[in-house]
């Protein structure tokens, strides 16, 4: 349970900052960051990026465990 409140916190987060998300990956994927201003630090996106990658990780070997055991 607390690695899906997890998720989708961060998922939310990252929505909501999403031109810094592209911000930073725009030198991995071709996208166009638009007009505005910075909402959060390099540090805040990588934070809840990786926060966000774990959490559905550590989701997705509690799925695989559970159904490997049965």
């Amino acid at each position: 349970m607390i690695f899906s409140a997890t998720s989708i916190l961060s998922s939310a987060w990252l929505v909501l900052h999403a031109r810094d998300v592209v911000l930073i990956l725009r030198h991995i994927l071709p996208m166009d960051p638009g007009r505005g201003k910075r909402l959060a630090s390099f540090r805040q996106v990588c934070a809840m990026m990786t926060l966000f990658g774990f959490s559905i990780s550590a989701e997705v070997l509690i799925v695989l465990r559970v159904s490997l055991s049965s």
